[in-house]
């Protein structure tokens, strides 16, 4: 394994990785030959004192990127599986090269996954320390102690086949890259990976709360570039972390908090502007009235609504599934 040292953060959380067999870091180098994305990698994993790793260098697909996220993922997990062949109990990590590290990181929720998938019991296919928490068909639910109460630090996430979660880290063991791999070479390449993920493991994918890490919103994708400037808005620390919250405080799906929040918009963004009409009148009336905060408020529940629309305009159409495999139905 290589070892990197270059970049020494200015505070570096001290983890326990030892019950990870490997890390693999997939990045895309420039045309030219140099890699900002992975040097930005590197600070990232450095801040959680993760030295230890490898990358893995892919050309990009240009014939279609989805393809190319899902190939590159694939040949990291047949090294992991000739690399371990014989091992039963084995954690690899695999982080792609667009990640940063989230503002709520701390040491304790990264112990807390260390001791999750040491422990027994309930199937543990893989475990994201990041992913995308605004699509369709995704709900949180809170892990129950084998003791009892509640796992405070992981959750287990259930979505639908085309919930598009991301693979921006995630820890993946045995059975899950027995399962990914076996499915490759039953169907071969059908859609996305984490939609292969969805498939595979409706029960058993879980995530660190709080997100240690998260896909950075200033770099640019190698998928779906169109959705680049939504990204700079959406992936801001002071976005995701309040739907980070709401999504595991509520355990409602995204299904329902979105018409919830696009609701909650236009009813503001109605009220804030029958309250600008209601004071630009009592004003020409000569009374004296505050337009400053009902204008404040119906222009913040517009740009809001016009944020979801956007989004909504510009997200991709589900992939399409295997015809014929019962494994691709909802």
């Amino acid at each position: 394994m290589l070892l990197f040292s270059p970049f020494q953060p200015k505070e570096r959380i001290a983890t326990d990785w030892s019950f990870l067999d490997a890390t693999y870091v997939i990045t895309c180098p420039a045309a030219d030959g140099s890699n900002p994305r992975l040097d930005g990698a590197r600070r990232a994993l450095a801040e959680v004192g993760l030295d230890d790793w490898e990358p893995r260098e892919f050309e990009p697909d240009n014939e279609d990127r989805v393809r190319g996220c899902y190939t590159s993922h694939i040949a990291v997990l047949e090294e992991a599986e000739r690399r371990f062949a014989g091992k039963e109990d084995v954690n690899v990590l695999v982080v792609e090269d667009n990640l940063s590290t989230s503002t709520r990181l701390c040491g304790s929720t990264l112990e807390a996954v260390r001791t999750f998938l040491s422990g027994s019991g309930a199937a543990r296919d893989v475990m994201h320390l990041a992913y995308i928490m605004y699509v369709p068909g995704l709900a949180v639910e809170r892990v129950q102690r084998p003791g009892g109460g509640d796992e405070e630090s992981i959750v287990l996430l259930k979505s639908s086949i085309d919930s598009v979660l991301g693979t921006t880290a995630y820890v993946i063991t045995r059975s899950g890259i027995d399962a990914v791999l076996r499915e490759h070479r039953r169907a071969g390449y059908v859609d996305a990976i984490p939609n292969v993920m969805a498939r595979l493991f409706p029960d058993s994918r879980f995530a660190a709360y709080p997100m240690p890490f998260h896909r950075a919103a200033a770099v640019k994708s190698l998928v779906n570039g169109q959705l680049d400037s939504l990204r700079a808005l959406i992936f801001r620390p002071e976005i995701y972390t309040w739907w980070e919250r709401l999504l595991v405080g509520t355990g409602l799906s995204t299904n329902v908090l979105f018409p919830t929040l696009v609701l909650a918009l236009i009813v503001a963004s109605l009220g804030g502007g029958v309250e600008v009409v209601s004071a630009l009148s009592a004003k020409a009336r000569g009374e004296e009235v505050g337009l400053l905060l009902p204008l404040f408020s119906a222009v913040l529940a517009a740009m809001g609504l016009a944020v979801v629309g956007y989004g909504l305009m510009l997200a991709p159409a589900p992939q399409p599934q295997e015809p014929g495999n019962p494994s691709a139905l909802p």
